[in-house]
C-alpha cells in the first residue's frame, strides 16, 4: 500500500481517498486505447529492482491508474509510499495498488477481466501482449504472483499465502486479496511504451563492457562554458558516441545504456585531439526513461556519484574529462536506461586545478523537504469486530501541508512485521477504524502522518482484538 492517485494528480500521501465522486462510466471488460496500437511489441520486461528512495508517482504509473478508473469506475489507487528497509517499486513511484477485493464478486470480476486482457497472447503467440505494451513487470493478486520477465513460471504461490491456514481476512492485505499490485518497468513508469505513444520500445540494452585503461589525472567537472576555462582549445564538434545510431564504443547496433553498465568511446579522436592532450571537453546528451544521473569520467577510474541530472526526458551538458591511457572516456547512467550521445568540442593539455567561478558555481540547492513530526497522543480501543485508533495532529507539519494519516495493525512489534489490516484518514481526521482483525489476537497499531516529503510513524500501541 502507498500513496494515492487522485484525479487532479499524484501525491506522495499514503492517505487521501482517491477518485470519490467521479461518475462511473459503463462497465467495460478491457481498457480502450486512445492511439492506434502498432504491430511491433515492446521489449520484454526484465526485473528492474528498486534501488533509490524517490517516492514520486511516475507519469506512466499515474496514467495507468487513470486508465483503470476510466475503464472500471471509481476506486482507491495507491502509488508511492515512504521508503523503508525493504524493497518495493512503491518507493520509486513505479507500483500501484488497485483496491479491489477478491471477496466482493463485482470487484473480483473486474480484476479477472483486467488480468485476462493483460495476459492474453499477441497474435503471434507472444505471451502477455498488453502487459508488455504497458510495461508491466509483475503482478501480485489473490495469493499469487506472475512475472512478465519469467513467463514460463506462470502464477506462483506468493508468501505462502495459498496455505489454507493463511486464508483469514486478517491477512487479506499481505496476501493481496484486497488489492492488485502492479509493478512497472522504467519504460512503463515513464509512459513511453506503445500503449501510450503508439510506438513500441524496441531498442535493446547495450552489452556490458569492461576496460583495462589507466585513468588520467584530475577530476571530471561539468562546466557552463568550456571556452572560459584556461587552456581550452576548441575543435570541430566530433561525435564519439551515439547509442541510438549504434555509433562509437564498439557498438554493434542501436541500443540504450543500462544503469550499472558503462561504455568507453575513444575521445582522443585522430586529427581532432592531438597526442599529449590530457583532457577533453565533451558535450553529452541523454534521453532517459528514469530520473537518473548521467556521468562522464576517465576510463579505469571509479564512476562519480553523479554529474548531469537527467529527468525522465532529455538533458545536455558539457563535461571536462581526463583522458585515459588508451584515449577513452567512460559514460554511464545511474538508473533505468538512456540513449546517450557525446561529441568532443575541445581539449586541454591537462585538467585545470581551478575552474572559472561561473563554471564552478552550482545553483543554490533548494530548501530541504522535511517530513511532519510524529502524531501525538495515540490511543487505541478494541470493540467487537473493530479497533478504533485516535491521535492528535503533529506539532509540526514539516515543509508542506499534511495530506493524510494511515493506521496499520501489525502482527508484532518487530521491525518489518506483517500488516494484518489498515485504514486511512484525511488531513483533518483524527480517528480511524480497522475491521476484520482476528478475535483474541494481539496487534500493534501504528499511526503515520504524511506530507509531500514522506511519512513519519508514531510509537506503536498494543491492543487485543475483540
Amino acid at each position: 500500500m502507498g500513496g494515492i492517485r487522485t484525479v487532479a494528480g499524484a501525491t506522495l500521501a499514503a492517505l487521501v481517498v482517491a477518485l470519490l465522486g467521479v461518475p462511473a462510466g459503463p462497465a467495460a471488460a478491457a481498457p480502450v486505447p486512445s492511439l492506434a496500437i502498432p504491430p511491433a511489441l515492446d521489449n520484454a520486461a526484465f526485473y528492474e529492482k528498486q534501488t533509490v528512495c524517490d517516492p514520486t508517482a511516475r507519469p506512466g504509473t499515474t496514467a495507468l491508474a487513470d486508465l483503470l478508473v476510466r475503464t472500471y469506475g471509481p476506486a482507491t489507487i495507491y502509488i508511492p509510499r515512504a521508503c523503508s528497509s525493504s524493497t518495493s517499486e512503491h518507493f520509486d513511484g513505479r507500483a500501484l495498488d488497485w483496491m479491489r477485493s477478491v471477496r466482493i464478486a463485482e470487484q473480483k470480476a473486474q480484476v479477472d477481466d483486467l488480468l485476462a486482457w493483460l495476459l492474453a497472447p499477441a497474435a503471434d503467440g507472444t505471451p502477455h501482449e498488453m502487459a508488455r505494451r504497458l510495461g508491466v513487470m509483475y503482478i501480485i493478486w489473490n495469493n499469487q504472483m506472475i512475472r512478465m520477465y519469467d513467463p514460463g513460471r506462470g502464477w506462483t504461490n506468493y508468501n505462502n499465502c495459498m496455505d489454507p491456514a493463511r486464508a483469514g481476512t486478517s491477512l487479506d492485505t499481505s496476501c493481496h486479496r484486497n488489492h492488485v499490485h502492479l509493478s512497472l518497468s522504467w519504460d512503463g513508469a515513464a509512459g513511453i511504451t506503445s500503449w501510450w505513444t503508439g510506438k513500441a520500445q524496441t531498442l535493446p540494452n547495450c552489452s556490458a563492457r569492461s576496460t583495462s585503461a589507466r585513468p588520467g589525472s584530475g577530476t571530471p567537472a561539468v562546466v557552463a562554458d568550456a571556452a572560459a576555462v584556461a587552456g581550452f582549445v576548441p575543435t570541430p564538434p566530433t561525435t564519439i558516441l551515439d547509442t541510438a545510431a549504434g555509433v562509437g564504443a564498439g557498438l554493434g547496433g542501436p541500443c540504450r545504456i543500462l544503469a550499472g553498465r558503462s561504455l568507453f568511446p575513444v575521445a582522443a579522436a585522430p586529427g581532432v585531439v592531438p597526442a599529449g592532450a590530457g583532457a577533453v571537453a565533451v558535450s553529452v546528451t541523454s534521453t532517459s526513461n528514469a530520473p537518473a544521473a548521467l556521468a562522464a569520467w576517465s576510463s579505469g577510474a571509479a564512476r562519480p556519484a553523479g554529474q548531469v541530472p537527467t529527468p525522465i526526458g532529455s538533458t545536455s551538458a558539457t563535461v571536462l574529462v581526463p583522458l585515459a591511457s588508451d584515449g577513452t572516456i567512460a559514460l554511464s547512467t545511474s538508473l533505468g536506461a538512456a540513449r546517450v550521445s557525446a561529441r568532443v568540442v575541445g581539449y586541454l593539455a591537462a585538467m585545470p586545478g581551478t575552474l572559472p567561478p561561473r563554471a564552478a558555481q552550482s545553483p543554490a540547492p533548494p530548501a530541504p523537504e522535511t517530513r511532519p513530526s510524529k502524531p501525538r497522543k495515540v490511543t487505541v480501543k478494541a470493540y467487537r469486530g473493530k479497533v478504533r485508533t485516535t491521535w492528535r495532529a503533529p506539532r509540526s507539519a514539516g515543509s508542506s501541508a499534511i495530506v493524510g494519516y494511515r493506521v496499520e495493525a501489525l502482527t508484532s512489534k518487530a521491525k518489518g512485521a506483517a500488516v494484518a489490516g489498515s485504514c486511512t484518514a484525511g488531513p483533518r481526521k483524527r480517528t480511524c477504524y480497522i475491521r476484520g482483525l482476528k478475535k483474541g489476537t494481539k496487534y500493534w497499531m501504528s499511526v503515520s502522518v504524511a506530507n509531500d516529503a514522506g511519512s513519519t510513524w508514531a510509537k506503536r500501541k498494543k491492543v487485543r482484538a475483540r
